[in-house]
């Protein structure tokens, strides 16, 4: 379950922003009229293109730096002589919604939750908390896949956008990522009947690439923290080979591994020396069906979006580490069916 806060106030603010268009090397230049966790309301002299969706805003910062954001248009209309213009950001990289956070603090200090005055706070909050590492692991391959979905005790609007915490207790790492509720519908679990459940499905807005290296970097640290022991319960069945990586990831907590490390002196496999990110998803997956299957796809789908961005010899090796564990813990109800997709 997870405990929400809610958003999200519209700053009045006039400072010259910069627009990229697509197509267009000048950039236009617009004045703030609002800003948001959401978005920004700009004024401008010359009217926008007609077919616009979306272009990217570069809101001034620090010494000489910029927040940049890409921004979808909503809607502009002429006003006072010059054009409105709404945007909603849709994608921002860590650094800038950093920055962005940091001035929206700068420019409406007060408490998170209620705001000052009685207002809205700068922006909803999403808190969910994990007790262990295979709870904190599952969620992140949910993560990698661009999509995340949770139970909580109010509704909240398609389209609104929230910060999502992901905090683990004891030693566990703790995630914030900016997010936009794609879909809401009202849930029911068993033991809670006595309140309004729903179910959110979230979007991530932020790179696809950054969450990808944000993941993998979340993932090999979950590996170097755990007990080795607990590692090999999972790889139960696993090639040799695999089991080795997985023993030096955590006995050295560092992304490269030496030879004598990954194999006792024998001869590495090529997906250990050409490809050793995509060893850290196949051991945090191995030995759950459904987790498996996931890491597996995004591994072969997800890279350049084409089989032979792999070598010939790595792509066998990913075939029989999927046949190995296909054998070892069964197929997924996905890749039993044929109308879905089958095997890979």
């Amino acid at each position: 379950m997870a405990m929400e806060r809610r958003t999200q106030a519209r700053i009045d603010l006039k400072i010259p922003v910069e627009l990229t268009l697509p197509g267009q090397d000048a950039p236009v230049r617009a004045v703030t009229r609002d800003l948001s966790w959401g978005g920004a309301l700009l004024h401008l002299t010359e009217p926008l293109p007609n077919d616009l969706e979306t272009l990217i805003l570069s809101l001034p910062w620090r010494r000489g730096k910029s927040i940049r954001a890409q921004a979808q248009l909503l809607r502009a209309r002429p006003h006072e002589g010059g054009y409105l213009a709404a945007v909603r950001f849709i994608s921002l990289s860590p650094r800038s919604q950093s920055r962005l956070e940091r001035l929206l603090k700068m420019l409406y200090p007060s408490d998170s939750a209620t705001g000052a005055g009685g207002k809205n706070a700068l922006f909803r909050e999403l808190e969910v908390t994990v007790s262990d590492t295979e709870e904190l692991r599952r969620k992140l391959l949910q993560i990698l896949e661009g999509r995340y979905t949770v139970t909580v005790f109010e509704s909240y609007q398609v389209g609104q956008s929230i910060s999502l915490s992901i905090t683990g207790t004891f030693d566990l790492p703790s995630i914030r990522l900016r997010a936009r509720v794609s879909d809401v519908r009202k849930s029911e679990v068993k033991g809670f009947d006595w309140a309004e459940l729903y179910t959110l499905s979230l979007e991530f807005e932020h790179p696809s690439n950054t969450i990808r290296a944000f993941v993998d970097l979340v993932l090999n640290r979950l590996s170097d923290t755990e007990d080795e022991s607990s590692t090999f319960s999972h790889l139960e069945g696993a090639p040799d080979w695999l089991r080795s990586v997985a023993a030096a990831t955590v006995r050295s907590g560092a992304g490269t591994r030496s030879a004598e490390a990954a194999g006792g002196g024998e001869a590495r496999s090529r997906l250990e020396s050409e490809f050793p990110e995509a060893i850290a998803r196949l051991v945090a997956g191995w030995g759950n069906v459904a987790d498996f299957d996931m890491v597996f796809k995004s591994l072969v789908l997800s890279r350049n979006d084409l089989p032979g961005a792999w070598s010939r010899e790595a792509w066998e090796e990913l075939e029989l580490l999927q046949s190995v564990h296909d054998r070892a813990y069964g197929v997924s109800a996905n890749r039993r069916s044929l109308l879905k997709g089958g095997r890979l």
